[in-house]
């Protein structure tokens, strides 16, 4: 028999461990999958010193609507070429998905609250939820820790060609060839323009020139 879902589940966006990822000095919460969230997408980030990035550069999934809650501190959004100053207290709502956006924290630590979903459509998981939770031990060149990680989290992800893209990487550098091509012809089947990023990423070096590279 199945245990009840609890009545509620708690989550500190200023004390709870976060994980580094871009350079290392931008800090997410993974708070959607802390606490279970189904209904939406919601994730807390956090810059220890001004200038720290603490929204990554980006556009969202087709579709998808944002919105930030810029807890404390203070940001710079630039969206679009558009620099919007944002302290403590301010929302910013992102209705088109293809507006590219990011954040520096204009102060020490701050913490912006991101909430998205679709109109009309339930919410389901993104792969870049598992690529940045491998991220640290990549950018650290624990191949081995960065693949596992991939594989374990990644959950209805894992076909993802983004997710097979990474693994890819993680397993060139470990030296798995063989598995490396497969996911990697299989990220490209379902995306064929990755094609273009493997010729020039550093981390499939190992794999071009080799029989099977995709292309």
């Amino acid at each position: 028999m199945n245990e009840p879902a609890p009545s509620f589940r708690l989550a500190s966006i200023f004390d709870d461990e976060t994980v580094p990822i871009e350079d290392g000095t931008m800090q997410w919460i993974p708070l959607r999958r802390q606490l279970g969230i189904q209904g939406f997408g919601t994730n807390a980030y956090r810059a220890a010193q001004a200038g720290d990035r603490v929204i990554e550069e980006h556009v969202e999934s087709p579709g998808q609507e944002e919105m930030y809650v810029v807890v404390s501190g203070g940001v710079t959004f630039d969206i679009d070429g558009e620099q919007v100053d944002a302290p403590a207290g301010t929302v910013v709502f992102l209705p088109r998905p293809d507006a590219r956006r990011g954040g520096i924290a204009t102060e020490d630590d701050t913490v912006v609250l991101a909430v998205g979903g679709w109109p009309g459509k339930p919410y389901h998981s993104l792969p870049w939820e598992p690529i940045f939770l491998a991220s640290e031990a990549m950018r650290q060149g624990d191949w081995a820790a960065a693949a596992e990680t991939l594989e374990r989290e990644a959950g209805e992800q894992r076909g993802s060609p983004f997710v097979r893209f990474r693994l890819a990487c993680c397993l060139a550098e470990m030296g798995e060839h063989e598995r490396a091509l497969d996911e990697l012809r299989q990220a490209i089947e379902s995306k064929p323009d990755l094609l273009s990023a493997a010729e020039k990423e550093e981390h499939m070096a190992s794999l071009r020139g080799l029989e099977g590279w995709p292309g």
